[in-house]
């Protein structure tokens, strides 16, 4: 049940949000929305009405489909997501399910997301947590979407992005992406969205509290937190404080600054940045100039709290999972049937001097001595048999040195 004092905390956040500005962004006269030929259908899963998109194409990853989930914010629907949030194109590019719940029972208030406070709990889940769970399991268990649970993914707008970091730092092991867009973070009240109320120390022990035994799926969780630079509703700290608590957690201590100008959308100004590990990139973090407080279609016809006016961040967010997505084998992955096989020679002659030498990393990937997975400038490139980490993008400049076996490492000097 909802206290009175509970009840005003939360009606005083929603007056913030309600005064965020204008919430309808269209787009240019004479654009229709990308063709997409699978089919959105409503049905009842978590508890919950979910619009679902089911894509007409093969999975492109792993074993089975990869499942988003995506949440609206508050004064928001899930046909604002389903009709405007731009979703089907990327869908049937990925051969991916989209999933678009509306928060049980009309939300807290005026279909907000449960995400505030700390008391949030795996072992006893409620507030919705339990709902989304339910979801996932819900749509696990249907064998017709053919559901890849180690590509199990979650993103959301304003209280939706507060619960959608509520669930990854909750549920670690089982969505293996969270996109944020706008959400406060973890442990704050329904008042405290205008400022921002907690230290990054707090936020890393409440994520981690909410974690408990759940912990080790941080070893492979994947991170995106997108937000506008003219977003007056909840403030701009809370979207690099998210993404570097969760960098925190993941030890992804490497960061490095990307550019907007190659992604898809209609406005691709502003700012990247990027966490990595050892391994490769974990949380990305960007600043798309003129947005407000807006789910970034960056295409399609725009819709309450959609706004066309920015970067395609259902393409951006996905692709970012898909290239970086730890749990899925990738040795499955099918080769190019046309590549003639290599026959070795009974006798093999003399090898000549190994390699070592700085190349591109396009260049070391077509003399095979590397490989990489998604599309430039964010493909990550990793060394053949020792998965040495090279960066991301084709023009990156990477030393590799070979040793016997056709093994390859990534060395500073030759």
């Amino acid at each position: 049940m909802w206290s009175r004092r509970r009840a005003g905390a939360v009606l005083a956040g929603l007056a913030l949000v309600l005064a965020g500005g204008a919430a309808v962004a269209v787009a240019p006269s004479g654009q229709a929305p990308a063709a997409a030929s699978g089919s959105w259908s409503a049905r009842t899963a978590g508890g919950m009405t979910t619009q679902l998109y089911v894509p007409s194409t093969a999975p492109t990853l792993g074993a089975g489909r990869a499942l988003m989930v995506s949440l609206h914010g508050c004064v928001q629907t899930s046909a604002n997501l389903r009709d405007g949030g731009n979703w089907a194109a990327t869908a049937e590019a990925r051969g991916m399910v989209v999933a678009v719940p509306a928060a049980p029972n009309g939300g807290v208030l005026l279909g907000c997301w449960d995400y505030y406070d700390s008391n949030h709990s795996r072992t006893s889940p409620g507030r919705h947590d339990d709902n989304l769970l339910q979801l996932v399991d819900d749509l696990l268990a249907d064998p017709a979407l053919d559901i890849d649970p180690d590509q199990v993914y979650l993103s959301g707008l304003s209280s939706g992005g507060g619960e959608t970091m509520v669930m990854g730092c909750l549920a670690p092991d089982v969505f293996a992406g969270i996109g944020i867009n706008a959400g406060p973070t973890v442990g704050t009240t329904a008042a405290q969205i205008g400022s921002v109320a907690v230290t990054q120390s707090q936020a890393t022990s409440t994520c981690r509290t909410f974690a408990g035994s759940a912990s080790a799926g941080f070893d492979s969780q994947l991170t995106s937190v997108i937000y506008g630079s003219n977003d007056t509703t909840v403030a701009p700290g809370y979207n690099t404080l998210n993404a570097q608590v969760m960098a925190g957690i993941y030890g992804a201590g490497s960061q490095s600054d990307f550019s907007l100008s190659g992604l898809a959308g209609n406005n691709t100004a502003g700012s990247g940045t990027l966490w990595s590990d050892g391994s490769g990139p974990r949380v990305s973090l960007i600043q798309n100039t003129g947005m407000g407080h807006n789910w970034p279609a960056g295409g399609g016809p725009g819709a309450a709290y959609v706004t066309t006016n920015s970067i395609d961040y259902p393409a951006y967010v996905t692709d970012f999972f898909f290239d970086n997505n730890r749990r899925v084998d990738r040795s499955t992955d099918p080769t190019d049937p046309t590549d003639p096989p290599t026959e070795e020679p009974t006798d093999p002659p003399t090898e000549p001097g190994l390699y070592c030498g700085a190349a591109t990393n396009a260049e070391h990937e077509a003399a095979g001595r590397a490989h990489s997975f998604g599309s430039d400038p964010f493909n990550p490139f990793y060394a053949n048999v020792s998965e040495d980490y090279m960066g991301q993008g084709d023009a990156t400049v990477t030393r590799l040195q070979e040793s016997s076996g056709g093994r390859f490492d990534v060395v500073t000097t030759c």
